[in-house]
């Protein structure tokens, strides 16, 4: 290197290698695309070496840009490191988290567990995003995701913090007016209300006292807005597919019967996941929340396990 280069330069080419583009990579660190480019050709002069090759439609990072990569990502986690240890040390909570919510859960539950988040700690800005969409959270600009799957994203952090048990229900009065429901292809005469990520027509497992059970069904309700599955299924419209979370006070209080109690279906995931991005040091504020929800959701689970709602 002909000299040292400056740090915040360093930050910069690491974004423009994590989200691909230059204009994004300005957008994010809020600088013009022009001045970005100044910048980036000030490093390569500071490094002595050419770090992206340009073209009209994409950008390649060489031999050299990936070294500095590596080596500079390291050096921004260690300055993040660093701070992250200085704000524990006066156990300041404060700054920015941006968090990922899958959609049932989240509108079921974790919207007032963040609510009672923000009045603990009101140094604390949370950005809230509610969909089931995770992807890469570097690129997508979150500290930490939760995840409803039975397999979480090997390229993330993955830690499990509760688990989710599926049933299928209906009111009283849909059971009332329909046939009996005796055995799992009985649900084949049924309407049946689902989440819309396992498809339209889809082989619904089950388990009967350990031995694996598969019943091809094609749901007539579908959503991703678990709310409006359980309102359908309140309303008198078929059996539903849903997580306990969801429907454990309307079995609790009557509104809700379970079908087929002895099987165990599987829904979408069989338990929640807190995923973080790998090499990426959590902040004290982002430990707090993920501390807050671990314990919230451990709290609450024994509500959600099936001998709960079988009392």
């Amino acid at each position: 290197m002909n000299a040292q280069p400056d740090l915040n330069l360093v930050r910069l080419f690491i974004t423009v290698v994590q989200t691909r583009t230059l204009s994004e990579a300005a957008r994010r660190l809020n600088m013009t695309r022009s001045n970005a480019s100044r910048q980036l050709k000030a490093l390569e002069v500071a490094v002595g070496a050419q770090l992206l090759r340009r073209t009209t439609r994409h950008t390649e990072v060489t031999e050299a840009g990936q070294l500095l990569y590596a080596h500079g990502l390291r050096m921004i986690e260690e300055l993040e490191a660093a701070q992250a240890a200085i704000d524990s040390l006066g156990q300041t909570v404060r700054g920015d988290v941006r968090i990922r919510l899958p959609t049932g859960i989240g509108h079921f539950y974790l919207t007032r567990v963040l609510l009672e988040f923000a009045r603990d700690y009101p140094d604390v800005a949370l950005r809230v995003l509610i969909n089931d969409y995770i992807g890469d959270l570097v690129n997508a600009e979150v500290d930490v995701a939760l995840k409803i799957t039975s397999s979480p994203p090997e390229d993330h952090v993955a830690r499990k913090i509760a688990d989710i048990v599926w049933c299928l229900c209906a009111t009283p009065a849909y059971l009332n007016q329909h046939p009996n429901v005796r055995h799992v292809n009985d649900l084949q005469n049924h309407t049946l209300i689902t989440p819309a990520s396992l498809g339209r027509r889809f082989d619904l497992k089950l388990d009967f006292r350990g031995t694996p059970l598969l019943v091809r069904v094609s749901p007539r309700l579908q959503s991703g807005d678990y709310p409006y599955l359980l309102q359908a299924t309140l309303a008198d419209l078929g059996i539903a597919l849903l997580p306990r979370y969801a429907v454990w006070q309307p079995l609790e209080d009557g509104r809700l019967r379970e079908v087929l109690p002895d099987y165990i279906p599987e829904g979408v995931g069989n338990g929640v996941y807190l995923l973080t991005a790998p090499n990426r040091f959590p902040t004290l504020a982002t430990r707090t929340l993920i501390e807050y929800l671990t314990r919230q959701l451990q709290v609450h689970q024994p509500y959600w396990a099936a001998s709960y709602t079988k009392r």
